[in-house]
C-alpha cells in the first residue's frame, strides 16, 4: 500500500492549496483521475481549495482586524481605541470672531442674541450656515446695539429626540450624521411628555468625581461614524427612566472646507430685528474634518500613555489634542529650554486648522483642557506659532519645443509644486524645510523642465512701538550667511519714518548690519548714510537679531520685517516654528533654452498674471 503523503497545510494561495490536494491523492489509488483537468475530482478539488483559501483570507484578517496596528476597518480600529479609553474627534465647524451691530425699529433697553442665531457666508461660491456659539445681551449705547467679540460656529443645529425605554436593552441614543460637531453637543433629559422639567447632562471626563446621581453621559464613535450618547447605570453616573424624553443638540458641521470664510449677513432676524450688520474681527478657522484611521492608530496609544496625568510635555501635547478641536499641530516644551529659561513654566503652542494663529477662545480651551491634570507648581503659559515666511527666487530653465504650454502657464505649475510641498511638508511643528527634496519636485513638475535654481531667503516681522523706544528680538534659530567678517548686509529691514538724535525726521529709513553690529541709514542715491551705527546686534551663528531703543515714526504695512540669507539651504524649526510660503513670495523666472544663441525671459511674481512683450523677454 503506498504511503499516504502528508498535506502541506502552510500555503495560501488557491493554485498552491489546490497543487497540495493533488499531491495528496497521488498517494492513494481510490481515485486515479483526479489529475485530469475535466474530471469531477478535479472539481471537486477547486471547491476544496476555493473553501480552503476563503476560510484561510478569512481567518486572516479576522486577527489583522483584532489589533489596532493592523486593524483597515473604521468600526475595528475605533473598537480597539475605545479600550484605550480614546474616543476619536468629530468634524468641528470653523469659528469666527465678529461684531454686531443691531438697529431696532424702536428703543429697547437691551437687545438678546439668542444662541444658534443665523448668519451665512459664502466660500468658493457655496453658502454655509454659521450660528452663534452662545446668547448674548447687548445694552443700549445711544442708539447704537453692538456686540462684540460673538463667536460664530459653522454648523447648522439639528435636534434629535428619544423616548427612553429602560426594558429595552438594544435602545441607543445616536447623533445619526458622521458629521456632527460633538464640541457643541448639549444633552438634555425632560422628565416626561407632561412633566416639562428638564435637566442638562455633562460628558464625563473624570470618572473618579461621579457617583449614582450626577448628571453625566459617556460619548463614544459606533458604527459608519456616528456618535452614541450613553448614560449612567445607576452606580456610575445617574440611569434615565421609562418615559424621560433625550434631546441631543448639536450642530453639523462641513469640517475644513469653510476655512478662511470673512464676510458674514443675518440669515434671518437678529434679537428680533431684521436689520443687523457683520464685521469681522477673525475669519473663521479652526474648522476639521473627522479624525481619520491613521490619525486614531497614531494618537490612541499616546493618549493612553498620559494616564491622566500631565507630568512630561508629552503629556500635556497628548491632552491638548484630545481635547481641543480644530488644531493642525501641537507644540510643547519646557520652560527650561525656552530661548530665555524660564523655570516653573510649560509653553504649549498650537497652530489652529485654516489659520496662523489662536482665537482667544482656542486660548481659553487650551488652559482649560490641561487645568485638571497640571502640576501646581507648574504654569501653562499659550503662545501663538512662530511664523517664518520663506521667499523663493526660483529661475527654471525649460524647453519650449517639449510641451504645449506657454510659459505661464509652466510657471504657475511650478509655483503649484511649490504649494504642494508646503501642504504635504510644511505647516507642522518640527516640519524641517528640504532644499533638494523641492528642488527635485521642480524639476519633475513638468516634462518640458530642464533643472532650476532656486534661491531661499527668510523673513519676520515685528510690531514696533511708535511711542516708546523698546528693545527686541527675533529668533530664526538658523545660522545666517556671512562670508567674511567685513560682510554688510545679512540682513536687511523694510522700510520705515525715523527722527535721528538731532531732531532730523526722514521718511525712509533702514535697517542692516555691518560686522554683527545693525545701524540705520537712509539711502541718498546709491549711498548709505547712516543715521545710528549701534541700533542693536546680530548673531550669524545661530541666527539672533537684538534690536535696542528702537522708535521708529511709521512704518509701512502692520510690521517692520527683518529678511536673511541663511547659512543653509536645509531649514530646522526650533520649539514652535513654522514654515509659510505664500503665492506673493515666490518669484519665478522662465528661461527658454529652445534656440540657441536666443533667451525668452518670463517672470511670475504672484498668483495674477499680466503680461507685456519686449522683444524676446515677457514678463508675467
Amino acid at each position: 500500500m503506498a504511503e499516504i503523503a502528508k498535506l502541506n497545510i502552510a500555503e495560501l494561495d488557491f493554485d498552491s492549496i489546490k497543487n497540495n490536494l493533488k499531491d495528496y491523492f497521488t498517494s492513494q489509488t481510490e481515485f486515479t483521475d483526479h489529475d485530469f483537468g475535466g474530471s469531477a475530482i478535479s472539481v471537486m478539488l477547486d471547491i476544496l481549495a476555493y473553501n480552503t483559501y476563503y476560510n484561510a483570507y478569512y481567518v486572516n484578517m479576522l486577527a489583522s482586524e483584532s489589533f489596532l496596528d493592523s486593524a483597515q476597518l473604521r468600526d475595528s480600529v475605533v473598537s480597539k481605541a475605545s479600550m484605550l479609553g480614546y474616543t476619536p474627534q468629530s468634524s468641528t465647524g470653523a469659528k469666527a470672531n465678529v461684531s454686531i451691530s443691531i438697529t431696532p425699529s424702536d428703543a429697547p433697553a437691551s437687545v438678546t442674541i439668542d444662541k444658534y442665531t443665523q448668519f451665512t457666508s459664502t466660500v468658493n461660491g457655496t453658502s454655509y450656515t454659521f450660528c452663534t456659539s452662545g446668547s448674548t445681551t447687548v445694552l443700549a449705547n445711544g442708539s447704537s446695539y453692538v456686540a462684540t467679540g460673538v463667536e460664530l460656529t459653522q454648523g447648522t443645529p439639528l435636534t434629535f429626540r428619544y423616548t427612553a425605554n429602560t426594558s429595552n436593552t438594544e435602545q441607543k441614543f445616536l447623533l445619526p450624521n458622521a458629521n456632527t460637531d460633538t464640541d457643541t453637543l448639549t444633552v438634555t433629559i425632560q422628565e416626561s411628555s407632561a412633566d416639562t422639567n428638564t435637566a442638562v447632562y455633562t460628558k464625563a471626563t473624570d470618572i473618579t468625581t461621579v457617583n449614582s446621581t450626577s448628571n453625566v453621559y459617556f460619548l463614544n464613535e459606533h458604527t459608519n461614524g456616528q456618535f452614541r450618547v450613553q448614560f449612567g447605570d445607576g452606580i456610575l453616573g445617574r440611569k434615565p427612566t421609562t418615559g424621560n424624553i433625550v434631546l441631543l443638540k448639536a450642530l453639523v458641521s462641513e469640517g475644513a472646507d469653510v476655512n478662511g470664510a470673512n464676510t458674514f449677513s443675518a440669515a434671518g432676524t437678529v434679537g428680533g430685528y431684521g436689520t443687523s450688520s457683520v464685521t469681522v474681527s477673525n475669519a473663521a478657522s479652526g474648522g476639521s474634518d473627522r479624525e481619520t484611521i491613521e490619525s486614531i492608530k497614531f494618537n490612541a496609544p499616546k493618549t493612553y500613555e498620559t494616564q491622566n496625568r500631565a507630568v512630561t510635555t508629552d503629556d500635556y501635547k497628548k491632552i491638548v489634542e484630545g481635547n481641543v478641536s480644530g488644531l493642525d499641530s501641537v507644540s510643547v516644551w519646557g520652560g527650561q529650554d525656552h530661548s530665555t529659561p524660564t523655570y516653573g513654566t510649560v509653553y504649549i503652542s498650537a497652530k489652529p486648522t485654516g489659520a496662523t494663529s489662536l482665537s482667544a477662545a482656542q486660548i481659553t480651551s487650551i488652559k482649560e483642557s490641561v487645568s485638571s491634570y497640571n502640576m501646581v507648581a507648574i504654569t501653562p503659559n499659550v503662545v501663538d506659532p512662530d511664523i517664518v515666511d520663506l521667499i523663493f527666487d526660483t529661475t527654471v530653465k525649460y524647453d519650449s519645443r517639449l510641451t504645449t504650454l506657454s510659459s505661464g502657464a509652466v510657471a504657475s505649475s511650478v509655483i503649484d509644486t511649490i504649494q504642494t510641498y508646503k501642504t504635504n511638508n510644511l505647516l507642522k511643528f518640527g516640519s524641517i524645510f528640504r532644499y533638494s527634496t523641492l528642488s527635485t519636485s521642480i524639476d519633475n513638475t513638468e516634462t518640458s523642465i530642464i533643472s532650476n535654481l532656486t534661491t531661499i531667503t527668510a523673513k519676520k516681522g515685528i510690531t514696533p512701538s511708535t511711542t516708546t523706544a523698546d528693545s527686541y528680538t527675533i529668533s530664526f534659530n538658523n545660522a545666517i550667511y556671512n562670508p567674511s567678517t567685513t560682510y554688510e548686509g545679512a540682513v536687511t529691514s523694510s522700510a520705515f519714518a525715523y527722527t535721528d538724535s538731532t531732531g532730523t525726521a526722514y521718511s525712509t529709513c533702514f535697517l542692516d548690519d555691518l560686522n554683527g553690529v545693525f545701524r540705520i541709514y537712509y539711502l541718498s542715491g546709491a549711498d548709505k548714510v547712516v543715521l545710528s551705527e549701534t541700533a542693536g546686534t546680530v548673531a550669524y551663528s545661530n541666527g539672533y537679531i537684538s534690536i535696542t531703543s528702537f522708535m521708529p515714526d511709521s512704518f509701512d504695512g502692520s510690521t517692520v520685517d527683518f529678511t536673511i540669507t541663511p547659512a543653509s539651504n536645509d531649514l530646522v524649526p526650533v520649539r514652535n516654528q513654522i514654515f509659510e510660503i505664500a503665492n506673493t513670495n515666490i518669484t519665478i523666472v522662465m528661461q527658454d533654452d529652445a534656440e540657441t544663441g536666443t533667451s525668452t525671459t518670463s517672470t511670475i511674481t504672484s498668483s495674477t498674471t499680466t503680461g507685456t512683450s519686449t522683444g524676446s523677454s515677457t514678463t508675467y
